[in-house]
């Protein structure tokens, strides 16, 4: 495992945090796909595809690969990949806002895998970080009712969460894995499974997924999602990944709490949420279960120095 210094640090949690920061617009481009004809889990495609178009041969060329990362690469890239697919996926098929804070329990889910994985003891005070995350998605999901998702979208949230702090988790646990070559795998594999989750649900909700865009609504959208893609999606994916090999998983899932305070803003700016006030005090809630798990994080490190 990489010891890295103090500047490491520095440097992988700055590219965590400017790169979730983007990923908190992201919502805008893909709404416009969307109303471009080339509808939810196509758009998906499309982006992940065009990002693979530079990921692949840069991983080439650049990354670092053995053959005994083989089984971790695949494992990881169908983790993040799947992560990316539902993540995109639920801010086109559900309000922006509560399918970041879905997403945005990941520091739970990152606690959660971190003892599972590496025996990383929770504690009381994370337990009670757990408490408060519970309570915020029973007010944000069922708004005072039974907690709910309210469409596939918030589903789809939920996944992207679990998924994404399960790539954090373990690229910590793999850190000698170059961040070149798994971003270049969490590519590929988003793009197949959005492809593929596409078409199942084109069979089963059609009216959710319609089908494939046509010849000429793909070659209207190209240069858009070709840009998006290379320059935007596979920069800030790469920068995400290269920053959690050192930092501590809990940590550079709280990193990357800049993308709510972006999303919120240009959500806000644009008037794109409807959330009641009472899916707002869940998110709220959401926000102080994931406060206290930093605090507990930066304890347990001065307990130990």
């Amino acid at each position: 495992m990489i010891n890295p210094t103090e500047s490491l640090k520095f440097q992988g949690s700055l590219s965590i945090f400017l790169s979730a920061s983007i990923w908190g617009l992201f919502w805008i481009p893909l709404h416009y796909f969307d109303e471009a004809g080339v509808h939810s889990l196509w758009a998906v495609a499309y982006i992940n595809f065009t990002a693979s178009l530079i990921a692949l041969p840069v991983a080439f060329l650049f990354g670092k690969f053995e053959r005994n990362q083989v089984k971790w690469l695949l494992i990881m890239g169908l983790g993040m990949g799947a992560a990316n697919v539902f993540y995109f996926a639920g801010i086109i098929l559900s309000d922006v806002i509560r399918v970041i804070f879905l997403f945005y329990l990941l520091p739970i889910w990152a606690t959660l895998f971190s003892r599972i994985l590496y025996n990383v003891p929770i504690g009381n005070k994370r337990m009670f970080a757990l408490i408060f995350a519970l309570a915020g998605i029973w007010l944000l999901l069922g708004a005072g009712g039974w907690p709910l998702p309210q469409n596939i979208g918030d589903v789809f949230g939920i996944l992207a969460g679990m998924f994404w702090a399960l790539g954090l988790t373990m690229m910590r646990g793999q850190a000698e894995l170059d961040a070149l070559v798994v971003s270049a795998s969490a590519l590929i594999f988003a793009f197949i499974m959005a492809i593929v989750l596409g078409l199942v649900m084109h069979t089963v909700v059609p009216n959710l997924q319609p089908a494939m865009p046509s010849f000429e609504t793909t070659i209207s959208i190209l240069l858009p999602v070709m840009a998006f893609g290379i320059l935007v999606l596979w920069t800030t994916m790469f920068g995400q990944l290269w920053g959690a090999k050192y930092v501590a998983a809990t940590t550079a899932a709280l990193l990357t709490m800049s993308e709510i305070l972006a999303a919120t803003i240009s959500t806000a700016l644009l008037d794109a949420s409807d959330l009641s006030w009472i899916s707002w005090l869940g998110a709220g809630l959401i926000m102080v279960a994931i406060l206290i798990d930093l605090f507990v994080g930066n304890s347990q490190k001065a307990a130990t120095a």
